[in-house]
């Protein structure tokens, strides 16, 4: 809920600080958290034994295609999240027009490419069946936010400002899920390990692996079943790891993690996408602050429904036609 709360405490801000862009703040925790991941591009040390993976997930990420997807995700979603922060900076879309397009244009493909890379990097099956929910969770952002991206850019295009920002702003919320969804999963961990019974899947493989990288002997009395008679590996087989958050159990600490993931992701989605639409109802003065702004330049444009040349309500639904209001 924190996004709703945060939501309602920018619209006391927006009214003690006028000069202020509510988008500046939202921007602000994206460029925090963006700024506080770049040492995620050490990949091979800081993102492989540090915070951003959970014991486990480097198997699938050590190598290949999704180590490749991975690496292009970090190095353009990040910079993105710090380039955000521009575009909802008043001074800069006032004073440096050229560069917040330029700058726009430039968070858009990272962006594009980012989501890209992250349709490499989901298909992974870290964690067995639960892995499904979290999968179609991360597809659904990819499609949102590319739709909102593309629907804030034709916008633009056709200077319907006021659409231009809505979309930005969802856009934004969208890709700030993950950020909650992180501070969600570190407390859902905890809980589902206390209340007992949440298994995840692994294969013998993930197991052997991930106790290799630590330098730690395979608990054989833990996952007999991994080994053959005469010693050795199967690693074709899946066993079932308990969800605890035991710092001695490095398997059932990644497990706790990784099964709430999906359900906590798609609660947050839905927070999101919420808080932003309330955000946007209850700034109606912004909008027709920005409509009337569209209809000067539409006009001066030459454009065919000035005030509504974009994609509106009132041209593509069943709203009373926009007017602009008489001075």
């Amino acid at each position: 809920m924190y996004v709703l709360g945060i939501t309602f405490l920018l619209l006391l801000v927006d009214q003690v600080l006028k000069p202020v862009s509510a988008g500046v703040i939202f921007a602000g925790g994206m460029l925090a958290f963006s700024l506080s991941r770049l040492s995620d591009l050490d990949f091979d040390h800081h993102f492989k034994n540090g915070f951003a993976l959970v014991p486990g997930y480097w198997y699938y990420f050590h190598a290949g295609p999704r180590r490749v997807g991975m690496i292009m995700h970090l190095a353009t979603v990040l910079p993105a999240g710090i380039l955000m922060v521009l575009q909802f900076t008043p001074v800069i879309r006032k004073k440096f027009i050229t560069f917040h397009r330029i700058n726009g244009y430039t968070v858009l493909t990272l962006l594009l490419i980012s989501n890209g890379a992250a349709c490499v990097v989901l298909p992974h099956k870290q964690g067995g069946g639960s892995r499904t929910s979290t999968q179609t969770a991360e597809a659904f952002l990819v499609i949102i936010t590319t739709v909102g991206m593309a629907m804030a850019w034709w916008n633009i295009r056709r200077k319907q400002v006021d659409q231009h920002r809505a979309w930005m702003l969802r856009t934004m919320f969208y890709m700030g899920t993950i950020i909650t969804s992180r501070v969600i999963n570190f407390i859902s961990a905890p809980i589902i390990s206390r209340l007992g019974n949440y298994y995840g899947v692994w294969s013998c493989d993930e197991l052997d692996f991930l106790y290799k990288n630590l330098q730690v002997p395979f608990p054989e009395t833990e996952y007999p079943q991994c080994l053959f008679p005469n010693g050795t590996l199967d690693s074709s087989l899946r066993v079932a790891v308990e969800a605890t958050v035991l710092q001695t159990k490095p398997e059932q600490f990644g497990s706790s993690h990784i099964q709430p993931f999906g359900a906590n992701l798609w609660i947050c989605i839905a927070v999101h996408i919420i808080g932003v639409e309330i955000y946007l109802g209850l700034t109606p003065r912004e909008t027709e602050r920005l409509r009337v702004i569209s209809y000067e330049k539409q006009l001066e444009a030459g454009y065919a429904n000035p005030g509504s040349a974009g994609l509106t309500v009132d041209r593509w639904g069943d709203a009373e036609k926009w007017t602009p209001p008489s001075k």
